[in-house]
């Protein structure tokens, strides 16, 4: 199947103060990147914090402007992050980003009427935008009553709720998930979880950045593992949480909770990793 969004050899990176003058970046936040997801498909990307995941996403986006290397495509196409509002508004529709803080979509002064309404606007359709809101909301499991009340007015998670419905409004192709179920509660999670895989059958592709490596091995079709900015193992879910190749890979599944075989996985990771030096230190 061929893909739908990908990046080729994607490098990006920050600037120190004291080289801020120079073009050279110092810290490669993302170096050499190359990813693929297919429609229908979901690509799961897991690492420890820093390792470059939520830079990924807002690269793809384009929320870190054009300033790198290598090449996202969309369909094909590869996206020019320095072109025109106009020229990127189709991309922008088609591949939404889900942020972990759902203060990034929604404007604190405004209400969620008007936050949602402007996001359906861009959409073609027949049915009165009243309607169309409470679809919109219905399908998050919240109501009409949300409409007329500000951000600051909801829990964390209503607002990520919130959040991925502005996110769906566009109809998007593909979404980028950074973190979008980690404000929920149990039963909430679960109701998204689903939206996600109907959303999935339906034929629109995820890439989803998540730390809960229980949740990614139900979801994912592909795991991609990142550490400091570099695609150290890939492949199909299964086969990375159960035979995984690198010892970084193993010891974030030994440190998941919510996986099988928890402690043989961690004696193993330890041992791989050179941790484990001593007989007693292995009995431990």
């Amino acid at each position: 199947m061929t893909a739908i969004l990908e990046t080729e050899r994607l490098i990006f990176g920050y600037p120190s103060r004291r080289t801020a003058a120079s073009s050279e970046p110092v810290i490669k936040a993302l170096d050499d990147v190359s990813l693929a997801v297919e429609p229908g498909r979901v690509l799961g990307i897991v690492g420890e914090s820093g390792s470059g995941k939520s830079t990924l996403l807002r690269t793809i986006v384009g929320l870190n402007g054009s300033g790198y290397t290598g090449s996202v495509r969309f369909r094909g196409q590869t996206v020019d992050h320095s072109a025109s509002k106009a020229s990127l508004a189709p991309f922008r529709a088609a591949v939404q980003m889900i942020f972990q803080d759902p203060g990034g979509s929604l404007n604190p002064f405004k209400t969620i009427r008007h936050t949602l309404s402007a996001a359906l606007d861009s959409v073609p359709a027949t049915a009165p935008m009243t309607d169309r809101l409470a679809a919109l909301l219905d399908r998050v499991g919240m109501n009409e009553t949300a409409l007329d009340r500000r951000p600051s007015e909801f829990s964390g998670g209503q607002l990520q709720r919130l959040a991925i419905a502005r996110a769906l409004a566009s109809n998007p192709s593909v979404l980028l998930c950074d973190e979008p179920t980690s404000a929920l509660d149990v039963s909430i999670q679960a109701q998204i979880l689903g939206l996600f895989a109907a959303l999935k059958h339906e034929g629109s592709a995820f890439v989803f950045v998540t730390h809960n490596l229980g949740v990614l091995g139900h979801v994912a079709d592909t795991i991609a593992v990142m550490f400091r900015g570099r695609v150290v193992e890939v492949g199909p879910a299964r086969e990375i949480i159960n035979n995984p190749q690198q010892p970084y890979t193993a010891a974030l599944i030994a440190a998941s909770p919510r996986l099988k075989n928890r402690g043989a996985l961690m004696e193993n990771a330890r041992r791989r990793l050179g941790l484990v030096t001593t007989a007693a230190e292995a009995r431990t």
